[in-house]
């Protein structure tokens, strides 16, 4: 078995967040299988990541929009 951890870092290269690792079955880790595994992955990560880049998003405009109303 063996895992998977998605990591997101800015341009920069500076860790921004970091997601649950997850377990993934490669069976006799052939290519193929390899592929497969990955395939059936996306599904399950893309959600999460769109969601962590959308939070962090938020974060930032939010902070953006404190410091505009302090120097108004």
């Amino acid at each position: 078995m063996a895992k998977i951890e998605m990591i997101i870092k800015d341009e920069l290269g500076k860790e921004l967040t970091r997601l649950q690792s997850i377990d993934l079955e490669l069976g006799s880790k052939s290519l193929d299988e390899i592929e497969t595994a990955v395939e059936k992955l996306k599904p399950k990560m893309l959600p999460e990541i769109s969601s962590e880049l959308l939070r962090k998003a938020q974060r930032e405009f939010n902070q953006e929009k404190k410091r505009f109303r302090r120097s108004a």
